[in-house]
């Protein structure tokens, strides 16, 4: 009895449960501005973006800030993903940033447990947030264009998919996501069209608009829609749709303007980087994450 109960606490040390871990977390950091959210299980923490400094920080579940990759020619950075010990990230500069080089557009890829850089690629169209396959491809979209590009494990970037239903006047396909049936989900942002896109073919799914669609995630409860009206028609909220109907199972509306989430061992914790704040011309110290 003594070793199980032994071996249990163990598994509680390393896993955790939801009921020990806060459902908000609060980060200070010198207007950094997440855009971004992954969760890193190698050290049961959060990884974030930077919309003003371009880097990649870690968040730990008590809000202390460590930045993991910095001094790189990113201006903005915006989704992230965890790849085989790599950070992907999306990369830009969409005028937030504490620098500018205008017409960046990109992805990054880093070492996940040094921050070393190992490639910046260059992608076209406002690379805005980024997908991976279980092969290491990454699928990037660009809020200004009608195309996703993939990016193969040796960097060579080719147009997966292209349709003009993706694109727009100002803001186009934004979150991105792997289903593992083999197909990616992207959403419009100022829309709030949901897409099924294999490669070459895309497809509108039986789901309901959702403006201001932002991150997508998917999570054992359905697919996670983020949504805010920073630039859109929408509303500050969270939405989970079935996945086999992709109708609503719930929607939860937000009290700041949340960007995207992630899934953790821990539930489904969402981000808010007060990018309304710097929108409107000043900046925070503050953000958040919330389950």
């Amino acid at each position: 009895m003594r070793v199980a109960l032994a071996v249990m606490a163990a598994l509680l040390l390393v896993t955790g449960t939801a009921e020990a871990t806060p459902r908000h977390i609060g980060g200070v950091a010198e207007s950094l501005h997440p855009e971004g959210v992954q969760w890193d299980p190698t050290r049961g923490q959060f990884l974030v973006s930077s919309l003003r400094h371009g880097t990649v920080s870690l968040v730990s579940q008590t809000g202390r800030v460590r930045t993991l990759v910095s001094g790189t020619k990113m201006v903005s950075t915006f989704g992230i993903q965890l790849d085989r010990g790599r950070v992907l990230v999306a990369f830009g500069d969409i005028g937030f940033g504490d620098r500018q080089e205008p017409g960046q557009s990109g992805l990054g890829i880093f070492d996940l447990r040094t921050g070393r850089t190992i490639s910046l690629i260059d992608v076209p169209n406002g690379a805005n947030d980024v997908a991976v396959d279980p092969f290491g491809n990454a699928y990037v979209t660009g809020t200004k264009g009608d195309t996703i590009f993939k990016v193969d494990p040796a960097g060579t970037v080719t147009a997966f998919a292209k349709d003009p239903r993706l694109g727009g006047e100002s803001f186009g396909n934004n979150g991105i996501v792997w289903d593992p049936r083999g197909f990616l989900i992207t959403g419009h942002y100022m829309n709030g069209t949901l897409f099924k896109v294999t490669q070459g073919h895309v497809e509108e799914l039986p789901a309901p608009k959702l403006p201001g669609a932002d991150g997508l995630t998917l999570t054992p409860q359905g697919l996670t829609v983020v949504t805010n009206k920073l630039s859109a028609p929408g509303k500050n909220a969270v939405t989970v749709l079935d996945t086999r109907t992709w109708q609503i199972r719930s929607q939860r509306d937000w009290k700041t303007a949340p960007t995207t989430a992630a899934r953790t061992p821990h539930g489904t914790y969402v981000l808010s980087g007060y990018l309304d704040v710097l929108i409107g011309g000043s900046t925070t110290d503050e953000f958040s994450l919330d389950r």
